[in-house]
């Protein structure tokens, strides 16, 4: 029978290797579905302590903006390289050692191509080292960038150019540089690069040269003295302007005083003002910000302590007084990393004291 020996299902009979041969059957058919009760490298999960070791990972997301930018560096970087075949720049070492021995055959070799040159990051080099010869024939070659000082100065290569062009020549050879901004100035003034020429500008050329740009830079005063670049240039200003725009600085500045001496750009202009100002705007100043009470109040501020730091230096402020009464509340400024650079800067404080509170700090929270 089916059970018997000699049966399919017998021990002796042919039974045994019916089984055998019918389990590579089941097993394709059955273990689709149910889960292999022995775990192998392939079905092992990992451990809760397997995936404390493991970091997560995390699939990598790149914005628009951040895909922009990555486009614009690759495309600038093929230009870059375009442009260094196309123009055979020569190396910069061989070009400087043909400045040296013989300027003319230099100059003779990049006659014709200043502003080719210019916008690429090895030929920019080759052109300043011309324009800083400071000679007759440079002056001659820097009537190539004519019709393009509005590029050149927000081009992150050219724009070097254009400040040898004001800082190594001549006023007059220089002049169509603040020609060619007229129009421009607040735009030049925020710009990123641009912003270094207008500073350029202010210290090598006479205020007949800078004047009008000035005044048409100041139609925009509020914004410029708190944005990151154009600040600089209203700092130049104060240091190499004449006495009007100066003054236009410091009316400014004293409408709110608070403000301005707590922003991070304009802070800044308060400091520059505070030496660079006639006497009597100095003094304003000072009488608006240089009170015990209003210096204590600035050194508890991020940008604001610099400003604190430049009024205790002043002759018109009591120091003595200012000094005691942030003695008096000196723990309110150990609780700000900026009040504690404060406190040393005036003396009131050491970095070794400050660093080993931050090691006890430190060690106290990995406990």
């Amino acid at each position: 029978g089916p059970g018997g020996p000699g049966g399919p299902g017998g021990p002796g009979g042919m039974g045994a290797l019916t089984v055998v041969s019918e389990k590579p059957t089941s097993l394709s058919v059955s273990s689709r579905n149910a889960p292999d009760p022995v775990p192998t490298p392939r079905t092992e999960l990992p451990t809760e302590s397997d995936e404390e070791k493991e970091p997560e990972r995390h699939e990598i997301r790149i914005t628009a903006s951040t895909a922009r930018r990555l486009r614009r560096k690759r495309a600038a970087e093929r230009v870059k390289i375009a442009q260094t075949r196309e123009l055979s720049v020569p190396r910069l070492e061989d070009f400087r050692a043909l400045v040296k021995d013989d300027p003319p055959a230099a100059i003779l070799r990049l006659t014709g191509h200043v502003w080719a040159w210019s916008q690429n990051d090895v030929g920019c080099r080759l052109v300043q080292e011309i324009f800083e010869l400071g000679t007759r024939d440079a002056a001659e070659l820097a009537l190539e960038l004519r019709g393009h000082v509005l590029e050149a100065v927000m081009c992150p290569y050219a724009n070097y150019v254009i400040q040898k062009v004001v800082s190594h020549l001549s006023t007059a050879a220089s002049a169509f540089v603040a020609q060619e901004l007229s129009g421009n100035a607040v735009r030049v003034a925020k710009h990123r690069f641009a912003c270094r020429i207008f500073c350029r500008l202010l210290e090598f050329c006479p205020s007949s040269t800078t004047g009008a740009l000035v005044d048409e830079l100041f139609v925009d005063l509020p914004s410029l003295c708190n944005h990151n670049f154009a600040h600089h240039v209203i700092e130049s200003v104060l240091e190499n302007g004449d006495r009007r725009h100066k003054s236009q600085v410091a009316a400014e500045l004293l409408k709110e005083p608070w403000r301005y001496a707590t922003h991070k750009n304009s802070s800044y202009i308060i400091e520059k003002a505070l030496r660079h100002c006639d006497q009597t705007e100095q003094e304003a100043l000072i009488e608006a910000l240089g009170q015990p009470r209003l210096i204590f109040d600035l050194a508890r501020t991020q940008f604001g302590c610099y400003v604190a730091r430049a009024l205790l230096q002043e002759s018109g402020v009591d120091t003595d007084a200012a000094m005691n009464f942030i003695k008096l509340h000196r723990s309110h400024l150990e609780q700000t990393t900026h009040g504690q650079r404060f406190l040393v800067d005036v003396g009131l404080a050491q970095d070794a004291e400050f660093a080993e509170r931050a090691g006890v700090a430190r060690a106290i929270q990995k406990q």
